[in-house]
């Protein structure tokens, strides 16, 4: 088979990336990396990964790129072939054999720790997933480790130089992007797989975390919860990516909640629950509401007593329906400060 063409993409995006311009916006600090896959891989500087077959394309905190493994001999035809149904890619690294990994470049990175709002992360999962289905790429790609585009061993192809904002790659994937992520385990692939692991260990964290004093303990059941998550999946995340969430869950569980604190919120919220209807309560005042709006007078835009609901009367209504949210909204408030 021919080697592939190294060069740049001509396209209606104006510049090309380069080597140099990715190495730019390539953003960890210490990576990981490795010549062999099959050796493992390790920690080093930016510089000595940068000389590596392979790297890890974003940091363990933030997710800059993402990236799709296609297991075909005709990687760059399905990455830059019209017509294509999917975004410009920002660079092609293929083998000799054609198979490759087809990379985007995120201008606003998206936080994968604990820190940071489950919805960003979700919704590039979902793009992801939809760039893996245009190009027919494998579904058990780790995500973790890509080919070096920089590096001799391998043949790129350089793109698009402006970064993608998230929601114009899935503009661009129109129909290919997937509505929701998988909601079992052992259908989540690539990125979602990561979705599944956060959202699960965190949510156990947040229950759990009263009934421990010692932090050694704490993050040793942590990673242990994390892997049983992991063995769930059909391709399992390297040990080294289970380690480090269920490192950043626990250190940020045991930081901001505190067993005194959970006993606050858990208090807080038996008391709402107490001060609500029961089930029977609820069916019979809705029953009742039901019977009082299809009577004739509330049809013909009275009020129980005869008169007109007034649009000072409407207005009223809706101020006290504010002012019970901000009660509730001043009730949690108190709990984040006591906690």
């Amino acid at each position: 088979m021919a080697a592939p063409l190294s060069g740049p993409l001509t396209g209606p995006t104006g510049g090309s990336m380069s080597a140099e311009t990715w190495t730019q916006s390539w953003s960890p600090r210490r990576p990981l990396a490795t010549d062999d896959l099959a050796l493992g891989c390790w920690r080093q500087s930016r510089d000595s990964a940068l000389g590596r077959r392979y790297l890890e394309h974003s940091p363990r905190a933030l997710l800059s790129m993402l990236v799709v493994d296609v297991d075909h001999h005709d990687t760059l035809m399905r990455a830059v072939g019209l017509p294509r149904h999917h975004p410009e890619p920002s660079w092609v690294a293929e083998g000799i054999s054609g198979r490759g990994h087809v990379g985007w470049v995120l201008s606003s990175p998206v936080c994968r720790t604990d820190a940071g709002r489950p919805e960003p992360l979700a919704f590039a999962a979902r793009v992801q997933e939809g760039l893996r289905r245009a190009l027919d790429g494998d579904a058990g790609y780790a995500g973790l480790l890509t080919k070096n585009p920089t590096h001799e061993g391998w043949y790129p192809t350089w793109g698009r130089a402006e970064p993608y904002e998230l929601r114009d790659l899935a503009t661009g994937l129109g129909d290919l992007l997937p509505r929701t992520l998988p909601k079992r385990a052992a259908e989540s692939t690539g990125l979602g797989r990561n979705v599944h692991l956060f959202d699960g260990l965190r949510q156990w964290a947040y229950r759990a975390r009263y009934r421990y004093s010692d932090r050694q303990e704490w993050e040793e059941t942590v990673l242990a919860i994390a892997g049983g998550i992991n063995v769930e999946f059909t391709v399992p995340l390297p040990q080294a990516e289970v380690a480090a969430t269920a490192q950043s869950v626990a250190r940020w569980v045991w930081r901001r909640l505190s067993r005194e604190g959970l006993v606050v919120i858990q208090t807080a919220r038996g008391r709402i629950r107490a001060a609500q209807p029961s089930a029977a309560e609820a069916r019979a005042k809705g029953a009742a509401t039901t019977n009082r709006l299809s009577s004739p007078a509330v049809q013909d835009g009275r009020s129980r007593g005869g008169r007109a609901n007034t649009p000072a009367q409407l207005e009223a209504r809706r101020q006290n329906i504010a002012k019970a949210h901000s009660k509730r909204q001043a009730l949690r408030d108190a709990i984040r400060e006591v906690v």
